[in-house]
């Protein structure tokens, strides 16, 4: 979607479209280098690609807008993917190492926090708005710890 209004010129937001192609890209690979029958050990893939992801992002906001405003797109999904990085990786040992198979607390805290930030995360791409002011709320500490 953000290739289109890029094109159509609605919004020729680099940063915005960047992150959303990156974290197309990554999440698209992800899903096909899964098994269909989904494995303890699959827990460990999708960190390995959230992790990639964010050294990624921050890669290209590096070499491409170093010197820009951080938009709250990369923030949000930067965020958004390490919380996610931490439950892939509990998840992980929970179920691959530890070889617990039964549902408890943790894996049904896992399931919601997962889907509600990568529904986060895609609302923040299209509408690259800081919806929960994280941004907001990190300028003013940043503010105060300075003053």
């Amino acid at each position: 979607m953000n290739i289109f209004f890029y094109v159509l010129a609605i919004n020729k937001n680099l940063q915005t479209l960047s992150c959303s192609v990156i974290l197309a890209v990554s999440y698209g690979v992800s899903d096909l280098s899964l098994s269909t029958q989904f494995q303890p050990s699959d827990f460990g893939i999708l960190l390995a690609y959230d992790v990639m992801t964010i050294i990624c992002l921050l890669i290209a906001r590096q070499c491409l807008f170093k010197h820009q405003v951080i938009q709250p797109v990369l923030t949000y999904c930067c965020i958004g993917l390490s919380i996610n990085s931490a439950l892939f990786l509990a998840m992980f040992i929970d179920s691959y190492m530890l070889g617990n198979y039964q549902p408890w607390g943790l894996w049904y805290f896992y399931s919601t926090t997962v889907n509600v930030i990568d529904l986060i995360m895609v609302g923040v791409v299209i509408l690259n708005r800081d919806l929960l002011g994280i941004q907001l709320a990190s300028k003013k500490l940043w503010r105060a710890k300075q003053a």
